[in-house]
């Protein structure tokens, strides 16, 4: 009985075919991938900005009620229009200010008035995102003349 040994002359290892493919594969994927993480640089500078500026808004809008709570504790009567008289059409660090006052109709839709127990407070971020857009957010708040001096401070 002839035993036969099957011998194996093929070498082990990559033929120059497979690793020319391997290289170009790679070279592809690491440009898109490249590409892809170039237009997030880019882009990510926005999100600081506009956070930012948000807080700037919202540090202004706290300004300002703060004022308003002093107002309403010390003189219910002229709190509203010494927030109007301060505020009103002002910029202060790129944020426009609007006041203007309200009131409600049976509906509850909001309807513009003169002197109302009720102010409009609109904070809005003149600064652009981009080109294209030219707001960036808004803050609203209302502030309403309900206290007399006979109800106990507020403290804030």
């Amino acid at each position: 009985m002839k035993y036969s040994k099957k011998i194996n002359n093929r070498s082990k290892g990559f033929t120059l075919v497979e690793v020319i493919v391997t290289i170009l594969a790679t070279g592809i994927l690491g440009a898109i991938f490249i590409n892809f993480v170039g237009t997030a640089l880019t882009s990510s500078w926005n999100a600081v900005e506009i956070t930012r500026d948000e807080t700037g808004a919202e540090a202004l809008m706290e300004q300002i009620i703060g004022e308003y709570v002093e107002d309403i504790n010390s003189s219910p009567s002229t709190a509203l229009s010494n927030i109007f008289n301060a505020y009103n059409g002002q910029t202060l660090n790129g944020v426009a200010i609007t006041t203007q006052y309200i009131t409600f109709d049976g509906s509850g839709n909001e309807v513009a008035s003169g002197p109302s127990p009720n102010l409009k407070v609109v904070l809005q971020h003149s600064g652009p995102v981009s080109p294209a857009i030219t707001g960036r957010y808004s803050l609203t708040t209302v502030l309403t003349e309900s206290r007399d001096t006979s109800d106990p401070i507020v403290i804030y």
